[in-house]
């Protein structure tokens, strides 16, 4: 791994639209007390900033609109280290975006996504920048990107390894005609079982262990609060959540910056542990605040210097 070359990011940047109940839901079809709020988001968009901001740089592939949103979007990608020249962008598309609600003590109820800019992101599209995605130190995408775009960064030759975020039960599937060509993998618990065609009833150690049989070195199956369980080249190891904070904002973001912090330590060399310490530290601090990315993620890495 080049630890000098860039990160390469691929997928989805969108506007999240967020409501969160504030009081006790007493009937359907009713308006209810709550707090609504507005933040760039999208799981790729979300793992490029966790990535610069704990000081890696990025170069991130996504797409960008041009509506009210889309100066959100763009203004959050305005960092050091962050490189967006690559990315797509439309004169006549609005933004991405993922309308979500939650309950009371932050767990999503329901969610809408409209997602067309992600879908240009096709094989012709990255095909002229192919130099600069093999050239990175590592290669992350999400499961938002088309079927077939999928599988050409699964088999591009000389290529950096490949981690994908699962994304959803839906998405996920995307996955499985070429699990034998990715690297890594980040998923919860449904999204493994739908992946594999296997029982939700699994356990964790199942999943992965088959998830590793089907080709797939390294695997993050995140657990909710109860923690994390990785899978790396055979062997397992499960993490405890940190004590979460006695109040949720939000659960938008966790999961993005888990993987960022995980995989920020992996290209510095760190152990498996310090890695995923920091990565569930990331999750924990994310639960915070409404937004996606946490302003004040870098602070994480104070205590990191020289652990390995």
């Amino acid at each position: 791994m080049d630890r000098a070359a860039p990160i390469c990011v691929i997928g989805g940047a969108n506007i999240d639209i967020s409501a969160k109940y504030t009081a006790p839901v007493s009937a359907t079809g009713e308006s209810h007390h709550g707090q609504i709020s507005t933040s760039a988001g999208g799981v790729a968009r979300n793992i490029a900033e966790n990535l610069v901001r704990l000081g890696s740089s990025v170069q991130l592939i996504t797409g960008l609109g041009d509506d009210g949103f889309s100066a959100s979007i763009r203004a959050s990608l305005n960092l050091p280290r962050l490189d967006i020249s690559c990315c797509y962008t439309s004169s006549d598309c609005p933004s991405d975006s993922y309308l979500s609600l939650y309950d009371m003590t932050g767990e999503l109820i329901s969610a809408v996504n409209q997602m067309q800019l992600v879908n240009k992101l096709t094989p012709s599209y990255l095909q002229p920048f192919a130099e600069q995605i093999t050239g990175a130190a590592l290669i992350i995408a999400d499961c938002n990107l088309p079927p077939d775009t999928i599988y050409w960064l699964a088999g591009l030759p000389d290529r950096p390894a490949l981690f994908f975020d699962g994304v959803s039960m839906e998405k996920i599937t995307r996955l499985q005609p070429c699990l034998d060509q990715i690297d890594g993998l980040k998923c919860n618990r449904l999204e493994a079982a739908t992946l594999l065609d296997c029982a939700v009833q699994a356990a964790p150690d199942q999943l992965v262990a088959s998830l590793h049989q089907r080709g797939i070195d390294t695997v993050l199956l995140s657990l909710g609060a109860e923690g994390v369980h990785l899978g790396r080249s055979g062997r397992q190891t499960y993490f405890p959540l940190p004590a979460p904070p006695q109040t949720i904002a939000s659960v938008a973001g966790a999961g993005d910056a888990l993987l960022a912090g995980f995989l920020h330590s992996q290209c510095r060399g760190m152990s498996d542990e310090v890695a995923m310490h920091l990565g569930l530290r990331a999750a924990q601090l994310s639960l915070t605040c409404t937004e996606a990315v946490h302003p004040d993620i870098a602070s994480l890495c104070a205590d990191q210097t020289g652990a390995v």
